[in-house]
């Protein structure tokens, strides 16, 4: 595998397309028209961090903490990086920068970023619809023997696998060195990676989510919460509809670059699409019908993430009241 290759497949060829770029035309020619797909990421990714910024204001300033919310800000966090570093990058590959040492390496941390921030999105998705279920199929131990900070610990726990499993896709599939080592070392990583991701935490999180869908239609009772399942449920649909191929391409890129590169950029599109939608899909589920675009958007989240499975306080209650009567 050669070291350009190598970069291109793993900085998403938005971050270091400009090294093929300044070495393929001739001095005083005009660079290559900007493909429409990068044009699309550069107007959306900031739509989306913004969206996320302001519901992440919200999770942690205005709004009464609850198990689901918590894994809801760690996503936040999670999309927000990866908006972040896809902006940057498709920016690079707009204004051709010629390539340093500096900025190579700012275009690394930039992809290795995003590919930190994709991995914790997956992961936190898989914990939601787990935790869901178990509230489902054990509603006693949720309502009585769930650990008070279990929602802070796993997500802890899960910012830390992601961190590691991207440390070793970077160490031996991305780094420059790796090409001094052998390329049986960047396949293990990759097939560990795929086992990972599709055999461990997809599967995973379609059995929870059928579970839940089984579940809810069979049973009356979590009818007064349904709005926070709906949204548990759609979340998850985007996700694997947009964002669930770029790691599958991305996994193939690194044996086989040459056929897959052409859909590169679309599936940086459809990751951004999935990150962005997300505070779409909170508003639009958690608004009433009849006073969409009327209410607070403090009204709105409540309702769209309100745990009715989780025991609260009186006061929490009594707040509780009192934050659907403000408009």
């Amino acid at each position: 595998m050669d070291g350009p290759n190598v970069t291109l497949a793993a900085e998403g060829e938005a971050a270091n397309a400009s090294v093929g770029r300044n070495t393929s035309t001739p001095a005083g020619a005009w660079p290559p028209p900007i493909p429409a797909v990068h044009w699309v990421i550069m107007s959306v990714s900031p739509l989306g961090f913004v969206e996320n910024g302001v519901l992440l204001w919200f999770l942690g300033f205005r709004m009464q903490r609850n198990p689901f919310t918590v894994y809801i800000t760690h996503l936040s966090i999670a999309d927000i990086s990866l908006l972040f570093c896809i902006f940057i990058l498709s920016i690079d590959y707009a204004l051709d920068h010629e390539l340093s040492s500096s900025h190579y390496y700012t275009m690394v941390t930039l992809s290795v970023t995003f590919l930190f921030g994709y991995n914790t999105g997956l992961y936190l998705l898989t914990a939601i619809s787990v935790e869901r279920c178990l509230s489902v199929l054990y509603p006693i131990w949720y309502r009585c023997h769930r650990p008070k900070h279990q929602s802070a610990f796993v997500c802890a726990l899960l910012w830390a696998l992601s961190c590691l499993v991207t440390t070793m896709e970077y160490i031996m599939c991305i780094d420059n060195e790796a090409e001094r080592r052998s390329r049986s070392d960047c396949r293990a990583v990759i097939i560990f990676i795929a086992i990972l991701t599709f055999l461990v935490f997809t599967p995973l999180m379609l059995v929870c989510s059928a579970i839940l869908v089984v579940k809810i239609r069979k049973s009356s009772w979590p009818s007064r919460s349904s709005k926070l399942y709906l949204v548990i449920m759609v979340t998850i649909v985007i996700f694997l509809i947009f964002a669930m191929p770029m790691r599958l391409l991305y996994l193939l890129y690194y044996e086989h670059w040459t056929a897959f590169r052409n859909l590169h950029n679309l599936s940086l599109l459809f990751s951004t699409i999935s990150s962005s939608a997300n505070p779409f899909i909170y508003f639009f589920v958690g608004s009433s019908k009849k006073k969409r675009f009327k209410e607070s958007l403090k009204v709105v989240l409540n309702r769209a993430f309100k745990d009715e499975m989780h025991p609260q306080r009186p006061e929490d209650s009594g707040n509780a009241i009192s934050v659907e009567t403000v408009v």
